[in-house]
């Protein structure tokens, strides 16, 4: 391709947009045009080795999508491919959840379970290398697609942790990763206990029938949310789970550059009795995982429990391309029903409940969460939408136990004192 049709190309999209309506380039942008069609002929002409053209634009789409927010990317075919993989909740890999955090490819967490975690790979670990290849050039679609392959065959990750001096190899054999978005247990016969890991195509069923067998078995003196680790997934999802609780009113709204252009409602139909409902959360807690949190305790329906939420409250739509490509583009911001933005900020719990011993839990969550607002590029929300409430009370806890779901547990059983209280308040 020469020269000057991919100047022509990249017109043409600059020209159409994604939609397909035409609009024009403002003065400065042509000016900005003509330097790309300049830099693009100083490099077909005179870089020291031959380019493709090719790679010329996709590496152009890169530097303009780069320098808005982290979430918008483009995603070649096999990473558009794995991205529709993940929402269906089984695929061939190691099970670890990564993202990019200072320039370093990081784990957010194993999936439980999973050959990631019994091969011992833990949150924080920092991957240098996989199979031998520096992760530092990799996008997160590079790495992901990097981890997954042959079930059966191994992938090497050269780590680096912070209680350790040296990198470390560790070696995973890959495996099908099915990943139940929902599991549920029973506790002291009266109580029930839900596990939501992601937010998937069939969440909201699995969960209603959990939820129906829970009623059959009388064991719902009330219920116990976990949406800690919850990276968030398909929204429609997140909005069926809420409208389970809830009889009226809003659930979410999206605005766009100041205007609202989407609203969630909880629609009729037949809903949970009303017991009592803590929902467990931490700095894993995202998007849709904090939309359900947010739209539950802003309607006084469950108390929010554990530590201060991920942040990502921005909306992405996925544009897929002709040659299977897709862009993925923020697009809008999400809102609370009372008005509140999830972005950068996160979810404030009722109860504050560390679950890391005072004299360490300052110190790890600074080197192991990764919350929105770390993230280089991330967007910012008006001063007026900022989250202003308190948290009522803050627990530490030991690294024994899980002591956020046991403080979860004893609050249930003595929900008649505690709702006059925190309840009380939140509903103001």
């Amino acid at each position: 391709m020469s020269r000057k049709k991919i100047l022509l190309a990249v017109f043409f999209l600059v020209s159409l947009g994604f939609s397909g309506k035409a609009f024009s380039l403002s003065e400065d942008g042509y000016k900005e045009l003509h330097i790309l069609s300049k830099v693009l002929s100083q490099v077909e002409k005179n870089y020291v080795d031959e380019v493709d053209d090719g790679v010329l634009v996709r590496n152009a789409i890169k530097g303009m999508l780069s320098g808005l927010d982290p979430h918008t990317v483009f995603m070649p075919p096999s990473a558009y491919k794995e991205l529709k993989v993940d929402t269906s909740g089984k695929f061939g890999g190691i099970g670890v959840e990564v993202w990019f955090r200072d320039g370093v490819l990081t784990v957010v967490a194993p999936i439980e379970g999973s050959p990631a975690e019994k091969a011992g790979l833990k949150t924080g670990d920092k991957i240098l290398k996989i199979d031998g290849v520096s992760t530092k050039d990799f996008d997160l679609s590079d790495a992901v697609i990097k981890m997954r392959g042959k079930i059966g065959s191994k992938v090497t990750l050269t780590i680096i942790r912070d209680d350790a001096k040296h990198p470390i190899d560790i070696a995973v054999a890959r495996e099908i990763i099915k990943i139940p978005s929902v599991r549920a247990e029973i506790l002291e016969n009266e109580y029930g206990y839900v596990k939501i890991r992601s937010f998937q195509e069939r969440t909201a069923k699995d969960l209603a029938k959990q939820l129906d067998k829970f009623a059959k078995a009388n064991a719902l003196k009330g219920l116990m949310l976990d949406m800690r680790d919850n990276p968030g997934g398909l929204l429609d999802q997140a909005v069926e789970v809420a409208d389970l609780f809830l009889d009226k009113g809003i659930i979410v709204t999206t605005e766009s550059r100041g205007k609202e252009i989407d609203r969630r409602e909880a629609s009729s139909g037949k809903k949970q009795e009303n017991y009592p409902i803590i929902i467990l959360v931490n700095g894993g807690t995202a998007s849709a995982s904090e939309i359900v949190a947010g739209a539950l305790q802003d309607h006084a329906r469950a108390v929010v429990l554990g530590t201060q939420t991920f942040g990502k409250g921005s909306v992405q739509t996925v544009i897929e391309m002709d040659d299977g490509s897709a862009l993925k583009l923020t697009i809008a911001l999400y809102f609370t029903p009372k008005g509140r933005s999830i972005q950068a900020q996160g979810i404030t719990p009722d109860i504050v409940v560390e679950d890391q011993p005072p004299d360490t839990t300052a110190k790890e969550n600074k080197q192991q969460q990764i919350r929105e607002k770390d993230l280089p590029g991330h967007l910012e929300v008006p001063a007026d939408k900022l989250e202003s409430s308190k948290p009522s009370k803050v627990i530490s806890g030991n690294t024994k136990i899980d002591y956020q779901k046991k403080a979860a547990l004893d609050y249930l059983k003595s929900w008649e004192i505690f709702k006059s209280g925190s309840q009380t308040d939140s509903a103001k």
